[in-house]
């Protein structure tokens, strides 16, 4: 288990946030979904560069702002240390509480329908995909 890994476990046990946490083959799956989907090609990575964001903005404050920023359900959280790792959690306010009782990390936000993608990464840079319609 990785640190992360390790500390993302921790809170959302702590908090008694209800999660269910994605093994491989969800994970790998889930993946190759976002990426047909919000990315330039389908992949087994989400490299940033291939992301086709529809709006940017600098904002070191963000997961502050989650909850009403993020106004779906059935939320996964995605990040990478040593490997992809996902949980998925009810709502925005449970994500907002973990993020907020955590160490500071890039991740990655989606629904259960992929709908929408959005990417905190390190410096503080939030990017959106949004699913065409």
């Amino acid at each position: 288990m990785s640190y992360l890994e390790e500390e993302i476990d921790e809170t959302l046990n702590t908090l008694k946030i209800n999660h269910k946490k994605k093994n491989t083959e969800e994970l790998k799956t889930l993946i190759k979904d976002i990426t047909k989907k919000l990315f330039r090609s389908e992949s087994k990575t989400l490299d940033p560069i291939e992301f086709i964001e529809k709006s940017t903005e600098h904002n070191p404050k963000f997961w502050k702002e989650i909850p009403e920023r993020i106004k779906k359900t059935d939320l996964t959280l995605l990040v990478f240390d040593t490997a992809y790792r996902a949980w998925e959690l009810r709502d925005a306010q449970d994500l907002a509480s973990l993020i907020g009782e955590t160490t500071g990390y890039p991740f990655w936000v989606t629904d259960q329908h992929l709908t929408f993608l959005v990417h905190l990464d390190d410096y503080d840079c939030v990017l959106w995909a949004y699913e065409e319609l």
